[in-house]
């Protein structure tokens, strides 16, 4: 089972995604709240998802005016699940409970043909509503299609006399002159208020049997139009992004172009633009190295992040994908690991690596570790990390690791680099800092290559940091101490 932490999904930018859906009705909001992670065993239901997702990203234009039509009408909604299982348990539903299901019901049948429009069209596949005509049959026996709730005179033979009889006594206080006659008239009236009260109660607890048998079937409803409401917002998302629809694998992890929403849309505020990644995995442990300021971790994030979107029922944010389905997806990042242990910052990622991999031993799973063994020597830390990504090639899983370390990809299945700096030429960068005055970081981001290519054969580290160093116009005695080392 998929379970992700709020700071996890923080971290890669689930949050972010989730945060920009606009959830109207109770039962969608709950949904994208409670993000459901289809396991490689709900594979059907999670094709069907996607199958409704696509389609209805694809008939977007044709469709927008309707979708908006159907969140108008779904932000009207009130939560009714309640009433309902109230209802179930043969309790007596009150007046305000009985409105608001009335309500909820009209705003369903209204629903009805909106939901045949995108049909026509989209060709949903499990997403039907049952009639809702019994239902408000009960509660609106006269038909008047009223938006309120009211019990009529007619419901039972002495709720009409006891309505009558209130009737002759309210104008009979109108009427009165004499305080001892108006008393006496309004002891009358609190009497029969109580068997106006009581007599309405047994119509309600009727209604409420009637609407036992059907109750199961409006609570199914109250679930369909939640995951009505969270597919339109996937395939807007779909839209705005340019979600594909993956091709399902057994072990293989392909990912063309895909891109990171939330970094996207913060580069395009600074009048950047986010460089789509594109990476192969199968089973086994993969390295990505690059130096510092270099993208291996966002290479990682935005892996991990399109994972977890396939498997709540989004397209991912790519431009091509094969994508197996993961019993789980453990991520290990550099700033997640727990400091309530009162361990080291090594002896923390010991014990979460440990607990992670606990997990991951136990079904095909996707696990990430983001520059391990960091909080340890490099000496060490670059022994353990070799150990590390040897084991994991022996695991069922697809394993993803970062590091700045040397010769642990020799120990891996595959090897990706970050591109950084090696195209760039540092006079250029220093001629350009000379001439603007610009922000040095800023001017090197500009020009940072964040793309990843495989690396056949041996490859160290790229010597980024010194490119770095020389850009930076670091004091030349220090500059030629550092390439002597070199």
């Amino acid at each position: 089972m998929i379970a992700i932490r709020f700071e996890e999904r923080e971290k890669i930018g689930l949050q972010y995604v989730l945060d920009t859906l606009h959830g109207c009705s109770p039962f969608g909001i709950e949904k994208m709240r409670r993000l459901r992670f289809y396991s490689p065993e709900e594979r059907a239901e999670l094709e069907e998802e996607l199958y409704n997702v696509e389609q209805m990203a694809n008939a977007m234009d044709r469709l927008k005016v309707v979708y908006d039509k159907i969140s108008m009408l779904l932000c009207q909604m009130k939560e009714i699940r309640g009433t309902l299982r109230r209802i179930k348990a043969l309790e007596c539903p009150d007046h305000v409970e009985l409105f608001e299901l009335k309500n909820y019901l009209q705003r369903v049948e209204t629903l009805r043909p909106l939901l045949d429009q995108v049909n026509e069209v989209a060709h949903l596949q499990g997403v039907v509503l049952h009639e809702s005509a019994p239902a408000l049959a009960v509660l609106d026996p006269e038909e008047t299609r009223s938006r309120g709730f009211y019990i009529p005179d007619n419901a039972t033979q002495k709720l009409r006399e006891v309505r009558q009889a209130k009737k002759e006594i309210e104008e009979q206080l109108y009427q009165a002159t004499t305080e001892a006659q108006k008393e006496e008239l309004r002891a009358r009236r609190t009497r029969i208020c109580a068997e106006e009260e009581s007599e309405e109660m047994k119509v309600r607890k009727s209604m409420g049997e009637q609407l036992a048998p059907m109750a199961d079937d409006i609570l199914t409803d109250t679930d369909t139009v939640g995951r009505l409401d969270f597919l339109i917002q996937k395939a807007f998302f779909a839209v705005r992004y340019g979600g594909v629809r993956p091709e399902i694998t057994e072990r293989t992890l392909e990912l063309e172009d895909m891109i990171n929403p939330e970094l996207k849309d913060l580069l395009e505020e600074k009048g950047r633009s986010f460089v789509p990644v594109s990476i192969s995995l199968g089973a086994g442990a993969t390295v990505i190295t690059g130096a510092n300021m270099g993208g291996k971790s966002v290479a990682m994030k935005t892996v991990a992040l399109n994972v977890l979107l396939l498997q709540a029922g989004f397209l991912v944010c790519a431009k091509k994908a094969r994508m197996p389905l993961f019993s789980s997806v453990k991520m290990l990042f550099d700033d997640l690991q727990s400091i309530q242990s009162g361990l080291s910052g090594f002896g923390s990622e010991i014990v979460e690596f440990q607990k992670a991999l606990d997990e991951v031993e136990e079904g095909f799973s996707l696990f990430m570790l983001d520059e391990f063994a960091r909080g340890t020597n490099p000496d060490e830390g670059a022994v353990i990390v070799q150990a590390v990504t040897r084991y994991l090639n022996k695991v069922d899983a697809i394993s993803l690791l970062t590091t700045h370390y040397d010769k642990v990809a020799e120990n891996a299945s595959a090897h990706y680099q970050i591109i950084g700096l090696r195209d760039v030429d540092p006079e250029q960068i220093r001629q350009e800092l000379a001439a603007t005055g610009d922000d040095g970081i800023q001017v090197i981001a500009r020009h940072m290559n964040y793309g990843l290519y495989r690396v056949e054969g041996r490859s160290d580290c790229p010597r980024d940091a010194l490119n770095i160093c020389r850009m930076l116009s670091l004091k030349p005695e220090i500059l030629k101490e550092i390439e002597q080392s070199y």
